[in-house]
């Protein structure tokens, strides 16, 4: 019999008066330079934790990053930012807009536990990305040398009412942490030794879908291989959401094309693969519906409408796998799927500009796309395929910082696991 897949864990939550000093916005959602001015100006910023080589000067190597990352831990730690909890239970998770009324609220809550690792491997966890060999290595040995995590892999599964009412019960007493991060207000509630009872049925063997985390959940799997007989590597951090309360933004692509053309070239060799069509401005250009791109190249935009497909697999018909396919590797001459293809990622909510301004900057093409429906990314999880990495963006995302789970390895080495 397999264990429960999410279990209650002896979780560390950030003190409130520290919360300002120690919660860090979602990594992806900015740049490398924004990141080093973070850590620059607070040393406690999670950030410092999470950072990877290229928040670093060149030349950095993997010990000196891992080094680097334990000592902003070991800051945090000494600071006495997080207070630990003596027993084990969940926590109820509300990620909600500041202002109710605004126009694009949103409003989500679920339940943050320990994931049982084996289920990467017996079906009852089911992703849905490629990843990047390199980028999950180093994760892997973020946590041996790191020894905690903060970051919850996202999950989500089938809405169940009877679950949702539960947390929701859970969630009327007055929140442990209470603190708006970037836009996001984040609540976290402990729940009582009978509320961990009464949900815990419903978070034995349940179908669930990652998400966001498809590299930490590679990683804690090779984690769990390299340390077989420490029962902290078992598990790992994880949020799960019900699928009906999460919004998916879209992860615009940027690519070098191999061919080295002009823009008229290049508009050729895209009217290949669909119709083209030169726009004044984003707006122009920015996807309306599936199946349209939008194409920034040497200060021009255009709208590629993509031909439509025979019979296709509900992967084959998806944005962004014919993006991979048909744009960036038949007209760019790239394999995203490589790990040197040089393809990066901007999150919409990160900006166009962003991405207009690193295609300035490099001559490299930007490539706009429609958000990945839900239901489409659940169907190609249940139907064992993989989507490109970056295939969608879960907007809000947990920050890190807020909670702490400890292996008692590496930097944590003198603390109790959790």
């Amino acid at each position: 019999m397999s264990a429960p897949l999410l279990a209650p864990f002896r979780g560390w939550l950030i003190r409130p008066e520290w919360s300002s000093r120690v919660i860090a916005g979602a990594y992806d959602s900015k740049t490398a330079a924004q990141r080093r001015a973070i850590v620059e100006q607070n040393p406690l910023s999670y950030l410092g934790v999470t950072r990877s080589h290229e928040d670093l000067i060149e030349g950095c190597s993997d010990a000196d990053l891992l080094s680097l990352s334990s000592e902003t831990l070991e800051r945090i730690l000494k600071a006495d930012a997080f207070t630990p909890s003596d027993h084990a239970s969940f926590f109820a998770y509300r990620l909600s807009s500041p202002d109710k009324t605004a126009e694009h609220a949103f409003d989500q809550i679920g339940v943050v536990g320990a994931l049982d690792i084996d289920g990467l491997r017996d079906g009852r966890v089911l992703t849905h990305e490629n990843i990047r060999p390199e980028r999950a290595s180093l994760i892997t040995d973020h946590l041996a040398h790191v020894g905690a995590t903060s970051s919850p892999i996202s999950l989500t599964h089938v809405a169940a009412p009877e679950m949702l009412e539960i947390v929701t019960a859970v969630s009327q007493r007055t929140p442990e942490v209470d603190v708006v991060v970037e836009g996001v207000r984040n609540q976290v509630w402990t729940f009582s030794t009978s509320e961990t009872e009464s949900i815990q049925p419903f978070l034995e063997n349940p179908v669930v879908y990652v998400t966001d985390g498809h590299h930490r959940c590679a990683a804690a799997l090779a984690g769990r291989y390299a340390h077989p007989n420490l029962v902290p590597f078992s598990r790992t951090l994880a949020v799960l959401f019900p699928h009906d309360q999460l919004r998916v933004e879209a992860f615009h692509r940027r690519a070098a094309d191999r061919g080295v053309r002009s823009t008229p070239e290049l508009v050729d060799a895209l009217g290949t693969v669909g119709t083209v069509t030169a726009v004044t401005g984003i707006d122009g250009a920015r996807p309306t519906a599936k199946g349209e791109i939008g194409v920034y190249h040497d200060r021009s935009w255009f709208r590629l409408v993509l031909d439509p497909l025979e019979r296709p697999t509900t992967l084959a018909s998806l944005d962004v796998e014919r993006l991979r396919r048909d744009v960036i590797g038949h007209v760019l001459g790239v394999n995203e799927l490589d790990d040197n293809s040089g393809v990066d990622y901007v999150p919409n909510p990160a900006g166009i500009a962003e991405l207009v301004a690193r295609c300035d900057a490099d001559g490299h093409v930007g490539l706009l796309v429609y958000p990945t429906d839900i239901n489409d990314l659940l169907a190609v999880a249940a139907a064992g395929d993989l989507m490109p990495p970056k295939s969608s963006y879960l907007d809000p995302k947990p920050p890190s910082g807020v909670f702490l789970r400890i292996l008692g390895v590496g930097a944590t080495e003198h603390l109790n696991p959790s």
